[in-house]
């Protein structure tokens, strides 16, 4: 499938910027996403699979999670940071998909980024990308089973003072 990606965005529309992880490790597997509206106001995501994932599918189910949501959230144009050399290349057409799982994951991607105006993805270091992989390695660590809430305070100053 050679898809054209639609990657010039129109910086006078509004723009969602989407950022990507997936973990897959003896624990088990999840994603990572951060998806950031044009309010500024973050949606954060820790996804745990019920089913075993390479590191490879787990960053493809990272971005296909992040677009679903974008999609439901009627973005129209969005730009994409993922650490996965493999996934970025892949969308973009600089890598081929080799096996028949890729290739799966790279069609359902390149369906989804379809239905955008505009979009582009670019791979960045971890350290940039550290909000998701935070939520990535999270969500692959928690045990299976339960339903989580999971709330985070910022302390002020310590609680003996």
């Amino acid at each position: 499938d050679q898809t054209p990606t639609k990657n010039t965005l129109d910086l006078t529309q509004p723009l969602w910027t989407l950022f990507v992880d997936g973990s897959s490790n003896a624990q088990g597997c999840g994603a990572g996403l951060v998806l950031v509206p044009p309010d500024k106001v973050a949606l954060e995501y820790a996804l745990r699979f019920n089913f075993q994932a390479s590191n490879n599918e787990a960053e493809y189910e990272a971005l296909l999670a992040g677009l679903r949501l974008a999609k439901e959230m009627n973005a129209r144009q969005i730009q994409i940071f993922s650490d996965s050399q493999l996934v970025v290349h892949q969308v973009n057409q600089d890598f081929t998909a080799k096996d028949a799982s890729m290739t799966a994951y790279l069609q359902l991607a390149r369906h989804l980024l379809a239905t955008f105006h505009a979009h582009s993805i670019r791979q960045v270091p971890r350290s940039e990308n550290s909000h998701a992989d935070a939520l990535a390695r999270l969500a692959s660590a928690l045990e299976q089973g339960m339903g989580r809430h999971i709330h985070i305070e910022f302390l002020a100053q310590p609680s003996t003072q």
